[in-house]
């Protein structure tokens, strides 16, 4: 939204819980981005009550998340489903990355508009990564992504005795049975992107992974690993599913991989063996990052949505009622609390409900004083 400024596109980010009628200016079309709260149930209604239009962002098939995670189950709760049927359902645009995802969204919507994915060069530009004499294999992701690491986890032990200088490393989640040690490096979650992609910047990998499960939730991801991969100058390997399998040209700017250990260990042991190949992959697919996904020229791809967006408003819109969004705001609230107490005594029972309970109050009275 930055890069849409030179278009002539203004914005101001609000988060959903100190969204006020008073930011909704006659001119202004909110754009909701993934958002399964009550709360986005709450306003959305209230904008299609008063004629008045919105947008939608999604860039995850959220209704077919798979696994037991938290995130799964979040997503699963009837009450985040209806938030997202109805948001989506009554956008006057849905925007996904995805064709795979727009096809899916139609059944809700028909107005789906499939934008270009970017990556934003200047969050790396002043990065200088550290110099190593290992060749460092790295995945950074949230810990949702733990089940798709089941596809490298089994190869860690038999690279590390082949490869004497390979080292792995985990940022947000650790694949499971993989132990911490010399060679196996582990770093915490963070929900920072400017922190999130100059770390993988910083720490000089030679090879990234990103391996996803076929199923029609990955399918329908956005290329995100590719396009951070590329801009950081790292040779990865994806399965060959969308969607890397639309955009990655194999053994040119990446290589593309069957869903099974042997052959994620023969990429693996291809890179490692040849450094020639490596930087080959790096530098091809640095230079397609660059002149197909930088956001500087994707903007204006963005910029002509959003002005076509705004000459489509509809002229009869009514004012919001700034009082009755207070009273049903309270309800909202509340089914909110009961949401993520669900959500939390389905990931770790009534000990963590309460220990999260107590550390929400302890968070409330320290900013009250």
């Amino acid at each position: 939204m930055r890069a849409c400024a030179s278009h002539g596109i203004q914005y101001r980010t609000q988060f959903l819980d100190r969204l006020r009628v008073y930011d909704i200016t006659p001119e202004t079309i909110p754009l909701f981005v993934r958002c399964g709260d009550p709360l986005a149930l709450l306003w959305t209604q209230a904008l299609v009550d008063a004629s008045r239009p919105y947008a939608y962002y999604i860039d995850d098939n959220f209704w077919r998340i798979e696994g037991h995670t938290p995130l799964a189950a979040y997503y699963r709760h009837p009450l985040v489903r209806a938030t997202l049927k109805f948001a989506v359902s009554h956008a006057q645009s849905v925007v996904t990355n995805s064709p795979e995802l727009a096809q899916f969204l139609s059944r809700f919507n028909d107005r789906v508009a499939v934008l270009p994915t970017f990556f934003d060069f200047s969050l790396i530009g002043d990065v200088r990564p550290f110099a190593t004499d290992e060749v460092r294999i790295g995945f950074a992701g949230s810990p949702s992504r733990i089940d798709d690491l089941e596809l490298v986890a089994r190869l860690v032990d038999p690279i590390l005795e082949r490869f004497p200088k390979a080292a792995f490393e985990f940022a947000g989640v650790l694949p499971r049975g993989v132990e911490i040690r010399e060679r196996v490096r582990f770093f915490p979650h963070t929900n920072d992107y400017k922190s999130y992609i100059k770390f993988q910047a910083e720490r000089n990998w030679a090879i990234g992974l990103a391996p996803l499960l076929d199923h029609e939730a990955n399918r329908g991801k956005t290329d995100n690993k590719y396009r951070e991969y590329g801009a950081c100058r790292i040779a990865g390997i994806y399965s060959d599913i969308p969607p890397y399998s639309s955009v990655v040209k194999h053994s040119v700017t990446g290589i593309l991989v069957e869903n099974n250990s042997a052959s994620w260990l023969e990429a693996l042991v291809d890179l490692l063996s040849r450094q020639d190949l490596r930087l080959a992959i790096a530098d091809a697919a640095f230079k397609h990052v660059k002149a197909r996904y930088d956001v500087t020229h994707v903007s204006y791809d963005w910029a002509e949505f959003f002005k076509r967006l705004a000459s489509d408003r509809a002229q009869n819109a009514k004012p919001l009622n700034q009082s009755s969004l207070d009273a049903k705001r309270f309800w909202r609230r509340l089914e909110r609390i009961r949401l993520l107490i669900a959500v939390t005594y389905e990931e770790g029972g009534v000990s963590l409900v309460v220990r999260r309970s107590l550390r929400k109050l302890m968070n409330i009275r320290r900013s009250v004083i």
